[in-house]
């Protein structure tokens, strides 16, 4: 742990461009405070996860000399512009300063190596954590509280907190704001996900508005189009009859069910919480918990034999295609693993990175716009694999036509189909782009027309009763109307949406602060990172095996035959390192020390030698002898370990660890 450790934080870049504040803020100026740098960059799902958890954090110590402040470093070409992320930061809810990170100069400074990532600085300007990945909101508060605490008693803490002013945000459109998705029904009807109004339009091919569903607050509320609450909505769908328009409603992590007829919104997958997993064999869908559905797409069951409606569903926050089965309301994992890589193959080994667009070919083919590896994927369900058809590996994008080992794409969010032929949304290239199903081979086809062109598109359909595309045009607050051969454009009018409430101040849940001896789901909590690991012997690209030994410490013994668990990410070049299992459970038969192998596959290196690293959660039962007959004492642990993997060409198959488990005295 970093109790003892003394590493002054480095001071932020008063130079860069700062947002949601109206100066810069200095960690000389904030001595007294404790200080949380996000980083993050806005494509990341999993960086979005991160900012209810410290909006919540933020809440419960309101009065506390307690500052966040974003680090925005970042990850595609197409984020850099502060004005883009401008956007974001309305867009997302981001209430704290950013500071847009020119060249990843603080990500370096402070040696971070993958999003998001969260720093604690501590009151006298030393750091005191850091943690990568999404935070256990019961950890993060617990570090923050014994911070606060560890000030008050050395007399380094403010007596009151600075008061950070918050610039006035971005704004989006009247009408829409940042519009995520759109469907097309059978009769011409329109629906487009008004994301950033919390609600759906269901329009006239004219564009009359004939419903909205959601009253426009941010929440989650069954019921009436009027009284319904969503949050964040983006992938829709009809079903063939047009009678249901299905939802995903991406923040608040649940897929609905719009009826149009009745004029009520239900939740049919979800229990309205975010996934601490992937998801794998069929389960009830409203008692499973999901982790932002980004798109759906409707289908007809294929087996022979059996009849029923299929939604395939785009989960973004855990790397994987999920199918639910609406008539016995069950959810299941199609494809992906949930680790964040992109490997082609079987239906259960194949990974994904955000898959966010999904369309269904006739052939029943689903086409995935893999978001984060800037990929456009076909899963083939006929074979039962995937595919990838454009597109190389997490860093890998530009702006490139051509055949598909030279096209590249960048941040795509959105496809369709047009007979047989994928068109996918190029983000963050501000295009169309038509792929040859065949080839594979892309070419621009829209990248402006008439005085228009596009910003961040994120949806795209196809309407066969224009012979056009629609596009959702999110960063320009419109849809627009694109002609078959991209030379035309116009802007879709919409015409009776109803009048949008100012937003409310909304109410936020934060947990309870953590007392040192309090337990959270029946394991002890320490700080973040409970040992420092060296490095092992390099791996070689193949498949490999990282032997982990577990070793007590401080005179305790592992319980003989309780439960050991162990969970792994890669939390740095996961596009080259990749677990075959992300957990591992057994039951222990050693109390002196426990060794466990995880299997692994490396990818092919673009250098002799790379630095990546996995972060192992470990959970078990330490005891300590009462001695003179007295009872063993035993509590569950858990303790959170960085691993640092090298990858190296001259490599060997098998890398050693030991790790100990226990208090550090």
């Amino acid at each position: 742990m970093l109790e003892d450790v003394v590493i002054r934080a480095p001071e932020l870049p008063q130079d860069f461009v700062w947002l949601n504040t109206p100066a810069p803020l200095s960690l000389r100026a904030l001595r007294g405070h404790v200080v949380i740098l996000d980083f993050w960059t806005y494509c990341c799902v999993n960086c979005m996860h991160v900012v209810p958890v410290l909006e919540a954090l933020e809440a419960r110590h309101r009065g506390d000399p307690l500052v966040v402040i974003g680090v925005h470093s970042a990850k595609f070409e197409g984020e850099r512009d502060p004005e883009r992320i401008a956007d974001a930061i309305a867009r997302y809810g981001v209430h704290h300063p950013v500071v847009v990170d020119r060249e990843m100069k603080i990500w370096s400074d402070f040696a971070v190596r993958s999003w998001p990532t969260l720093v604690v600085v501590r009151p006298d300007g030393t750091i005191g954590a850091v943690a990568p990945g999404e935070p256990d909101p019961a950890i993060l508060e617990q570090v923050v509280s014994a911070e606060l605490e560890r000030g008050r008693a050395r007399g380094t803490l403010a007596r009151e907190p600075i008061r950070t002013e918050q610039a006035t945000a971005a704004a989006g459109g009247e009408t829409l704001s940042f519009p995520g998705k759109l469907a097309v029904a059978r009769d011409g009807r329109l629906a487009v996900s008004d994301s950033g109004h919390h609600r759906v339009l269901v329009l006239s091919s004219e564009g009359e508005v004939l419903a909205a569903i959601g009253s426009g607050a941010q929440g989650h509320r069954d019921g009436a189009f009027t009284e319904a609450e969503l949050d964040d909505p983006q992938g829709l769908c009809f079903d063939p009859s047009g009678r249901a328009l299905y939802v995903a409603d991406a923040r608040n992590h649940v897929v609905l069910r719009a009826d149009l007829e009745e004029g009520t919104v239900t939740t049919i997958a979800g229990d309205g919480t975010l996934g601490a997993a992937a998801i794998d064999a069929a389960r009830p869908a409203r008692e499973t918990a999901l982790r932002s559905p980004w798109d759906l797409a409707y289908a007809r069951r294929q087996r022979e034999g059996e009849t029923g409606d299929l939604l395939y569903v785009a989960l973004a926050g855990s790397h994987q295609i999920a199918v639910l089965d609406l008539a016995r309301s069950t959810i299941a994992r199609v494809a992906g693993t949930g680790a964040e890589s992109m490997i082609d193959g079987p239906l259960d080994q194949a990974t994904f990175s955000q898959p966010s667009g999904l369309a269904l070919a006739a052939d029943h083919a689903l086409w995935v716009a893999d978001s984060e590896t800037s990929a456009l994927r076909l899963v083939d369900f006929h074979h039962g694999t995937v595919r990838t058809v454009v597109g190389a590996g997490l860093f890998d994008f530009g702006d490139v036509d051509g055949p598909p080992d030279k096209a590249r794409l960048q941040h795509c969010l959105g496809v369709t189909v047009q007979d047989a032929a994928p068109i996918v949304a190029d983000t963050y290239n501000h295009k169309l782009k038509a792929v040859d199903p065949r080839t594979g081979e892309a070419r621009t086809l829209f990248s402006g027309a008439d005085g228009h062109i596009l910003r961040e598109p994120g949806g795209v359909a196809w309407d066969a009763s224009r012979g056009a595309f629609l596009v959702a045009d999110t960063g320009h607050h419109r849809l627009l109307e694109i002609s078959l051969d991209g030379g035309k454009a116009r802007v879709l009018p919409i015409r009776g949406a109803p009048a949008v409430a100012p937003p409310r101040a909304r109410e936020v849940a934060a947990p309870a602060p953590l007392r040192s001896e309090e337990k959270r789901g029946g394991y002890a909590t320490t700080s973040w990172f409970d040992a420092a690991i060296p490095e092992s012997t390099p791996l070689a690209p193949g498949d490999a095996s990282l032997v982990v030994r577990l070793v007590p410490r401080g005179g305790l013994h592992l319980a003989v035959g309780s439960p050991l668990r162990l969970a792994i990410e890669v939390s740095r070049r996961s596009d080259l390192l990749v677990p075959r299992q992300l957990t591992l459970a057994w039951d222990v038969a050693d109390a002196d020390a426990a060794v466990l192998e995880v299997p692994v596959h490396v990818g092919a290196l673009p250098s002799p030698s790379i630095a990546a690293e996995v972060l192992l959660t470990i959970e078990c039962v330490t005891c300590a002898d009462g001695g003179l007959g007295t009872p063993a004492a035993c509590i569950p642990l858990r303790s959170l370990v960085r691993l640092p993997v090298r990858l190296a060409a001259d490599g060997a198959h098998e890398a050693r660890f030991d790790i100990p488990v226990g208090d550090p005295g």
